[in-house]
């Protein structure tokens, strides 16, 4: 029994510190992303995640590096019909605007208008939150959906929600 309280636990979770991989998940199905340090550790994270992939409490996050950021586009018109003005619930668009193709077709239109090669997008499972004290100290709950961090596009449902809330570090 006291032999079993000395080995180190094995239940980490996505967003606990961490120093080395194996503080994380000794089958390196979760590992330290040491990219940000907060007091010199990393926080743990599942890469190359999928939609739905993500255990409790963490989803499925996709980042881009701003210079894989191009042009201009219209979130609302890329690749698909709009129809230009605000309706009422219940209306039906009568003269759709034309869909617009402003990104190459390896790219997505993100939602503040921006063309991002889907790509250079790094996709992991990072921990959710509803406010601050949801995360470790260093880190803070923000909403994703700018700045080059997004939740992973579905292509099954291309309508699924732009914003979570993650645990990011504080001024990052």
């Amino acid at each position: 029994m006291a032999l079993f309280l000395l080995l180190p636990s094995c239940s980490s979770r996505v967003g606990d510190p961490c120093t080395l991989s194996t503080d994380c998940s000794r089958t390196q199905l979760r590992h330290c992303d040491l990219s940000v340090r907060v007091d010199g550790e990393g926080e743990c994270i599942i890469d190359g995640c999928e939609p739905d992939d993500c255990p409790r409490r963490s989803t499925c996050i996709t980042t881009y590096a701003s210079e894989f950021v191009s042009r201009a586009c219209d979130p609302d018109r890329e690749d698909r019909a709009a129809c230009g003005v605000s309706l009422p619930p219940g209306e039906v668009c009568t003269a759709p605007l034309a869909p617009l193709d402003d990104c190459e077709p390896n790219e997505i239109c993100l939602p503040e208008g921006l063309c991002a090669d889907e790509r250079s997008g790094r996709t992991s499972c990072r921990k959710t939150c509803t406010r601050d004290r949801d995360c470790r100290a260093g880190y803070e709950c923000r909403w994703t959906g700018s700045n080059g961090v997004y939740p992973t596009y579905d292509h099954d449902d291309p309508d699924r929600d732009a914003q979570v809330r993650i645990c990011m570090p504080m001024g990052s």
